[in-house]
């Protein structure tokens, strides 16, 4: 008997810990997502709904646009395109064919840049392309550079992200075919704070319209745009504070491998270029705003990277409690993916055409207008 009460004070004091744990997880939760210090605007209707279209399975990507043409690629089927015509809601699968027998894969990405589409796998490496409408992929690059993600930029040249063999850590690069295979990398641009893998990780971007190169930071407020030789580099800051990747990292396996040891803080989520702006997906609370709303939509915070200016924020409404897990705009379009269903919206104008708004404040003012102070200078580099 005095064992058995024994045993109960023993289970009941280790759920009272496990239920303060869990308070006290939750209300971390809570003061994760809200950060006073910046003050979002939103004007009326930057986008309005057109139409949601279920296309059945979640594993589908945005591979890219031709016209009204949407083109989705698929993690579970690597070598198909689902065709979305946007105007008409059509929608035709299309079979994607490699040149040669015995061709060896991993992990496999698919891109669409019009009149080509790329099929890449940065492990093996190879990178495959094709003509749209023939839908045959011959060999573009094979065994010349490693990378762990890449970015078709026009039908010679391929942004990426790769490990540096000098410096053991992330670094950009760019592949350039002519007669040959130059690859170049600049380990300058990603600025390591922790250890220069994981607190280096973001998304690759580009903006065809103005030729520019970007890179959005998943853990920090910074994002980086340069040109399509990554010459001219401009470093910006979001509207959020945080400016050190907050990540825990474990101990290394047996074989060297390191992981993260708990979840880190997300500042800067999907993130796409349209023109002079880059969007980017945020869930990180400002001063004023409803807690309920995160429940309900997926906040994107809009910046114009040429003028080094925060400009305005808007929402993507969730669909049966699916967030966003990726976006884009094209031509009057902003496509968002939703677990199974595609979100069509139509942009609006002046929020997409370029000419956004006036009086804006560069980024570093509108935070120190947003705490109450002034700022001197007008610089966000």
């Amino acid at each position: 008997m005095i064992a058995n009460n024994s045993y109960i004070k023993i289970f009941g004091t280790m759920g009272l810990s496990i239920g303060l744990m869990v308070i006290l997880f939750l209300s971390s939760e809570q003061e994760v997502h809200r950060n006073n210090a910046f003050i979002r605007r939103y004007p009326p209707h930057p986008i309005t709904k057109l139409y949601d279209l279920d296309v059945i399975h979640n594993s589908y990507y945005i591979a890219g646009f031709d016209r009204d043409l949407l083109y989705l690629g698929n993690r579970s089927a690597p070598w198909h395109l689902l065709q979305v015509n946007m105007r008409t809601r059509d929608t035709l699968p299309i079979r994607l064919t490699p040149s040669g027998n015995g061709l060896r894969y991993r992990s496999i990405h698919t891109s669409v840049l019009p009149p080509y589409f790329f099929v890449m796998d940065g492990t093996m490496p190879f990178i495959l392309r094709g003509r749209l409408g023939e839908w045959k992929a011959y060999a573009w690059m094979e065994g010349a550079a490693f990378f762990d993600r890449a970015v078709p930029v026009d039908s010679h040249l391929m942004f990426i992200r790769t490990i540096s063999s000098k410096t053991q850590k992330s670094t950009l690069g760019i592949i350039k075919k002519t007669t040959g295979f130059q690859v170049t990398l600049d380990t300058t641009l990603l600025e390591a704070q922790i250890d220069g893998i994981f607190d280096v990780d973001g998304t690759m971007v580009l903006s065809k319209e103005t030729s520019k190169l970007g890179y959005v930071y998943y853990y920090r407020n910074q994002f980086m745009t340069m040109n399509l030789e990554m010459k001219g580099l401009h470093r910006h800051r979001t509207i959020d504070t945080v400016e050190t990747a907050q990540i825990s990292l474990a101990e290394p396996n047996l074989k060297g491998d390191v992981s993260m040891k708990s979840l880190p803080l997300f500042i800067n989520k999907a993130t796409c270029m349209s023109r002079n702006l880059l969007l980017i997906v945020s869930d990180r609370l400002g001063k004023n705003e409803s807690e309920e709303m995160l429940d309900e939509a997926t906040i994107v915070d809009a910046y114009d990277y040429l003028k080094g200016s925060y400009e305005y924020s808007f929402y993507i409404y969730d669909i049966k409690k699916h967030k966003v897990r990726e976006f884009a705009v094209h031509e009057g379009y902003l496509v968002a993916l939703l677990d199974t269903q595609i979100s069509v919206y139509e942009t609006r104008e002046p929020y997409f055409d370029g000419s956004i708004l006036t009086n804006n404040l560069n980024i570093k003012d509108y935070l120190l207008a947003s705490s109450g102070r002034r700022s001197k200078t007008r610089t966000t580099e």
